[in-house]
């Protein structure tokens, strides 16, 4: 798995791949099968769709590890036009950010003033008073590291009072710690399995040990001193049976189902997606939305090689 990963990550960051894959892309639709729209317009109606259906989203731009300052600028002006566009239809609003994508790469002070642009517009909407106050910006975790520096953000948004909420990786060997310090903190967390390839030296490598790690950090987001300091766990998963143990988890431990919800890419695992909310369980899809597909979309094949055969369909059959 590691060396697939691996692989998929270079097919992802390649330049002449890109290029090539997203001419076909073009042609053939292929991105369609893991994003929702390719402007913001589409991604709000496909956001009220699903909406209909019992579904909510997290928006994310697609883009990262940017380089050019004008694309960061680009990412802000996306997400400044679809957050108040999807207050004003009542949904409850995440919006997901990679740093990367918002300065990191150009610097501390580059970054911090356009996380914080996005994070005074969601103060500004939330104040307003037809607005639903259920906007929220959840910050993804990158590379290993930027942990630190990543966590270091979060912390200052939610002293700043800024509804915030952060992603940890179930593959790493830290997460716990960090974990336990999120849980004290009462704050919102996405834990997700991850779609870096670190070194074994700070990570779980083999499926079936993320899995354990996986569902020994659920346990810890769904006891009794996480309910009590005011914690919200989010379960980012498409894992079947590792999300019906987690379910069972939580009903077994007093957890109403309005207390937690689950977290799966759009696009992936539609049974399960359609399961969780025939049964009462608050459900939300990563929906990215634009144009800068190419690395995304492989990045989702590094993390389960059947997501291949998902993008080939979805080119094939359009």
């Amino acid at each position: 798995m590691g060396f697939w990963q691996k692989s998929m990550i270079a097919v992802a960051c390649s330049k002449p791949l890109r290029t090539l894959g997203e001419a076909i892309g073009r042609k053939t639709g292929l991105a369609a099968q893991f994003v929702s729209a390719n402007d913001g317009t589409g991604h709000v109606s496909r956001a009220n769709a699903l909406a209909a259906q019992g579904i909510r989203i997290s928006s994310f731009y697609l883009g990262e590890y940017v380089e050019d300052i004008t694309q960061v600028r680009e990412t802000v002006d996306q997400l400044g036009f679809v957050m108040p566009s999807l207050d004003m239809s009542g949904l409850d609003v995440h919006v997901s950010i990679d740093p990367s994508q918002l300065g990191y790469m150009q610097g501390e002070a580059v970054l911090t003033k356009h996380v914080d642009e996005i994070a005074n517009k969601i103060r500004d909407i939330a104040a307003q008073a037809n607005s639903s106050q259920t906007i929220r910006l959840m910050i993804d975790m990158e590379d290993f590291d930027m942990i630190d520096d990543t966590l270091a953000l979060h912390h200052r948004l939610a002293t700043a009072g800024v509804p915030v909420a952060q992603t940890l990786q179930a593959r790493l060997h830290r997460t716990e710690s960090d974990l336990n310090d999120m849980i004290a903190r009462g704050a919102m967390v996405r834990l997700v399995k991850g779609a870096m390839a670190p070194p074994a030296s700070v990570s779980f490598t083999e499926r079936d040990q993320i899995d354990a790690n996986y569902l020994k950090l659920a346990g810890l987001m769904l006891s009794d001193a996480a309910k009590q300091s005011g914690f919200f766990p989010v379960f980012g998963s498409h894992h079947r049976e590792l999300v019906l143990k987690i379910a069972t988890l939580a009903d077994d431990n007093g957890w109403a189902r309005d207390q937690f919800e689950f977290e799966m890419l759009y696009g992936v695992n539609q049974p399960l997606q359609r399961e969780l909310v025939a049964a009462g369980y608050r459900l939300r899809l990563y929906a990215p939305f634009g144009k800068d597909w190419w690395a995304y979309a492989w990045r989702r094949v590094g993390e389960n090689p059947r997501n291949l055969s998902l993008l080939m369909k979805s080119g094939l059959h359009r």
